[in-house]
């Protein structure tokens, strides 16, 4: 693969260049940001529109005291959408030789029935409820998660179907390949372990995470309530510094995996968890 260029900018203001950047039409959505060992972030930049970026002028409209310089990256990393969709292109393929061997093809119907998007959790996959639903992939049977199973290249496979309304927001997960249901999730140097037929991962609230992970909370003692499995808690302990933090979660599952993830990134000294209900609970 060529080298690409990127743009280096300080972590601290990477998500302001990324969003302004992505305004303008000059960031690369094929590669994804890398985070560097000196406390700087790489930002790809198409390279059409490289000769456009005025270094001046973008650190005037975004930061004026951030440094930033022009990098060309010999190893880029694909982004998640761009590894999504080789990944789906790959999977449509293996679909379509396993119906042939079942003297069928891949119709518009079933490949639109085939996900496009999926929650990858290492060598696990946690597919939506609106994927192969017709009849024909039923007929199949078991060879059919296998198939997925390779194409996604995971060994294990769930389908959630819906989010329970027992006051925990505890997924409905049935496992189609597999029978381990615990998973681990790394973000931003954080893992995060949890039993996916007991608890949700919130991917989406990533740009938070990152956020608080820029917090200076040398000295500071922080209350987390509704804590989960450690969304914000262990950012404030493992990034930010936190000196204590109280956190509060009710959901039996969740304080087990809590546990599990404090001591899994070796922060557990410095918290202290409050079972029970938010709304009853005194510390």
């Amino acid at each position: 693969m060529n080298a690409i260029p990127c743009l280096r900018v300080s972590q601290r203001h990477a998500q302001e260049f990324r969003k302004y950047l992505q305004s303008q039409g000059l960031l690369d959505l094929r590669f994804s940001l890398q985070k560097d060992n000196d406390g700087t972030v790489t930002l790809p930049i198409t390279p059409s529109r490289v000769s456009q970026l005025d270094i001046q002028t973008l650190k005037t409209r975004v930061a004026s005291d951030c440094k930033c310089e022009i990098i060309w990256n010999q190893a880029p990393q694909q982004s998640k959408s761009e590894r999504g969709r080789r990944c789906v292109n790959k999977l449509e393929k293996i679909l379509q030789d396993l119906l042939e061997s079942h003297s069928e093809s891949l119709t518009e119907d079933l490949r639109g029935d085939i996900p496009h998007s999926c929650q990858r959790h290492g060598d696990f996959v946690l597919l939506g409820e609106n994927c192969f639903s017709l009849p024909l992939w039923e007929k199949i049977g078991q060879e059919l998660w296998l198939a997925v199973a390779k194409g996604l290249g995971v060994k294990r496979l769930a389908r959630m179907s819906r989010i329970s309304r027992d006051g925990f927001r505890t997924p409905e997960v049935t496992m189609l390949l597999g029978e381990h249901t615990w998973v681990m999730h790394t973000d931003n140097g954080i893992r995060y372990e949890f039993d996916v037929t007991k608890s949700m991962f919130s991917a989406g609230n990533i740009t938070e995470k990152l956020r608080i992970a820029t917090f200076d909370c040398r000295g500071e003692t922080v209350v987390d309530l509704y804590a989960g499995i450690g969304y914000f808690t262990l950012p404030y302990l493992v990034h930010a510094g936190a000196s204590h933090v109280h956190a509060c979660e009710w959901n039996p599952h969740a304080l087990i995996a809590l546990q599990k993830n404090l001591e899994g990134n070796r922060v557990s000294n410095r918290c202290t968890i409050h079972p029970g209900d938010n709304r009853q609970v005194r510390m």
